[in-house]
């Protein structure tokens, strides 16, 4: 459990690892920020049913990690059970896309950060932030080699909290479901060795995005924030890249 003092309001908040206690807490949350969001927006966050957040609350298929003030669940974030990569491609718990993974073998250990909302209430607080150090911080991450999220590519709040975390972009495509394009981050456990130099820059992340899907699957690149800029990535080189075979989605999944 952490505590820290909202940068909007100046109360105080407790963020902690959530129970089978609050899932009407969770799906009310999960409710609020999903009706929040425009017409054109609501992909950003996928629909979910009470057995859903249920295995997470009863540690079943991970854990929840939750924001709470003045007793109000305020912001909340699932992470999937650590597990090989192999694991997790075959059961689509990263992306039902078929993607090149460049940067971590079929054996490495990963957990995936899912779910993330906010109460549209709390929004300007820096809640994602504050959510992602706190998860990154437990045990729970700590034993991975890897951290993996799927995020909307219009979702530029929360790819912001990702990217401010040193999650790169590793690979791009358009989710099969529903033909929007999303983005999937990692973070390394030490950390990505990046070569200073850039491969591409000036890519902006909407308009350059089937660039970008192309850029991410024939090589091994990373995608980061330019510097002093929010609105353009460069895409950088690797070092430990040369070490890595590819691991392709499509064909591990098929196993």
């Amino acid at each position: 459990m952490k505590d820290f003092l909202l940068p909007k309001t100046g109360g105080l908040a407790v963020i902690d690892i959530l129970g089978d206690a609050d899932l009407s807490d969770v799906m009310a949350l999960h409710e609020a920020a999903r009706t929040a969001l425009p017409a054109d927006k609501d992909f950003f966050l996928s629909p979910q049913g009470t057995a859903y957040f249920q295995n997470f609350l009863t540690h079943q298929t991970g854990i929840m990690v939750g924001i709470r003030a003045a007793g109000k669940l305020m912001a909340q974030m699932a992470m999937a059970a650590p597990a090989p990569l192999r694991e997790a491609i075959a059961l689509h718990a990263i992306t039902n896309n078929d993607v090149p993974f460049h940067h971590a073998s079929l054996n490495d250990t990963i957990v995936v950060f899912k779910s993330m909302a906010t109460h549209p209430d709390y929004r300007g607080n820096d809640l994602e932030k504050y959510l992602l150090d706190f998860a990154i911080g437990l045990p729970f991450s700590q034993i991975c080699d890897h951290v993996f999220a799927q995020i909307s590519v219009g979702d530029k709040r929360v790819w912001n909290a990702f990217a401010g975390q040193k999650f790169g972009i590793v690979a791009a495509a358009y989710d099969p479901q529903d033909g929007k394009p999303r983005f999937i981050f990692q973070k390394p456990a030490f950390g990505f060795d990046l070569i200073p130099h850039i491969i591409a820059d000036d890519v902006d992340p909407v308009a350059d995005f089937s660039a970008i899907v192309s850029l991410t699957q024939r090589e091994g690149l990373i995608g980061q924030y330019e510097y002093g800029s929010k609105e353009k990535l460069s895409f950088l080189r690797n070092r430990e890249e040369i070490n890595l075979m590819p691991v392709v989605a499509r064909v591990s999944a098929k196993k």
